[in-house]
């Protein structure tokens, strides 16, 4: 499988992004996947699509999760997890 290999704007429109600044911000605080080019502050940030598409879906599939609504839900995760 060949992995392309991004820069900043092409990664935003990947995600259908307007922003390719927010993107790079983003990678800077570790919230999508990238991979730094060079040393110090200045540097270029590259974006796997492969990693891109993953990382959308499973934002995609955390948000389909119910949050747990009710006081028995939570009680019987607690229940699950200390048993």
């Amino acid at each position: 499988m060949a992995h392309h290999l991004l820069d900043a704007r092409e990664a935003a429109a990947v995600l259908r992004m307007k922003n390719s600044r927010t993107l790079v911000r983003w990678a800077r605080l570790g919230q999508v996947p990238a991979h730094p080019l060079g040393e110090g502050k200045r540097k270029l940030w590259r974006f796997l699509e492969h990693e891109l598409l993953a990382w959308v879906e499973a934002q995609e599939t955390d948000k389909k999760r119910p949050p747990a609504s009710t006081i028995e839900v939570a009680i019987g995760a607690h229940a699950r997890r200390t048993a």
